[in-house]
């Protein structure tokens, strides 16, 4: 029996220098859409997508320039759901975390592709004037160690729930620094995540009327494919200002939302991010028993194209399915 399929869309922190060069390079179909990319970030940023990605910087160094990282992560993620869709691999729903509820807009038709990349890059550019510089720190940890070590987090908030061990804050940049340190010494793994903002924190609240007078510029269709939203913990029917709104200033709920998709069934959550985070965090969250499984279209450790064309073989024993 044919297994509704989601497209997962990850957000800030999965992005890196080279994301997808392989593909790029050897796959004609998605150097076709990427170039078509490049002509929208171009134009909203003044800076070529293409020449940022796959220039001198390699995957070691920090890719955090949110004016560019927005329009890249839009556009790559864009780019693989189109491959797969040409591979006849259509979605039933599409789950967005953070700004990847910005590309499932653009993958359901709420707003175009020019018209995505435009909107995250003047919300970057906003960002990068009025807020102060923060930080995010993934802890992998059950959520109890806040009630442990109060006075630790007093100046962090939960910002995402992952899974069961697995959980990120947010705060300001020298405060998510000495709560890494902290954590440390006792022996804590946590991981910085690659952003220079406090997403999902009440530290965005000042940037509201900001952020809504830039959200206020664009119409929002209608989505022509059913979303997740990591934001709302459930499905929604629209995608305007006043929603994504919440997904910059409101915690994600990333293991909610997959209870919320499994209550429907079992399904094939298939990762369309460039770090493969997100299937990694399914994995994590589908009960032992569950007839559901999981894929990733990319990752960083390289070989894109072995990896989509694996994904695309584990499709293939269902796809007169997908047809």
């Amino acid at each position: 029996m044919r297994k509704p399929v989601v497209f997962m869309f990850s957000g800030q922190g999965s992005q890196y220098f080279q994301m997808g060069r392989e593909l790029y390079e050897t796959h004609p179909r998605f150097k076709l859409w990427m170039d078509h990319c490049d002509i929208y970030v171009k134009s909203a940023t003044g800076h070529s997508l293409i020449e940022t990605l796959y220039g001198d910087f390699d995957k070691s160094h920090a890719f955090d320039d949110i004016v560019l990282t927005n329009p890249a992560l839009v556009s790559i993620e864009f780019c693989l759901a189109q491959l797969l869709t040409e591979a006849k691999i259509q979605p039933d729903y599409l789950l967005g975390y953070s700004l990847g509820e910005f590309t499932a807009a653009v993958v359901a038709g709420v707003l175009t592709l020019e018209e995505g990349i435009e909107l995250c890059v003047e919300v970057a550019k906003a960002l990068k004037k009025y807020s102060p510089a923060g930080g995010m720190l993934a802890i992998i940890s059950k959520e109890d160690i806040v009630q442990q070590h109060p006075q630790a987090f007093e100046r962090c908030q939960v910002s995402g729930r992952n899974f069961e061990n697995n959980f990120v804050v947010s705060g300001l940049e020298k405060d998510v620094s000495e709560l890494q340190k902290y954590l440390s010494e006792k022996g804590v793994l946590t991981q910085r995540l690659a952003v220079k903002f406090a997403f999902h924190s009440d530290i965005m609240e000042p940037l509201k009327s900001t952020f809504k007078a830039i959200t206020e510029l664009f119409n929002y269709s209608a989505p022509r494919i059913s979303i997740y939203s990591c934001t709302a913990g459930s499905k929604i029917t629209a995608l305007h200002e006043h929603h994504l709104w919440k997904v910059l200033r409101e915690p994600v709920n990333f293991a909610d939302t997959i209870k919320q998709v499994l209550n429907e069934g079992d399904f094939t959550f298939i990762d369309v991010g460039p770090s493969g985070t997100l299937s990694t965090s399914v994995k994590y969250c589908l009960p032992t028993d569950s007839g559901s499984n999981f894929m990733e279209t990319m990752n960083q450790f390289g070989k894109d194209a072995s990896v989509l064309e694996k994904t695309l073989t584990k499709l293939s024993d269902t796809r007169l399915e997908f047809a």
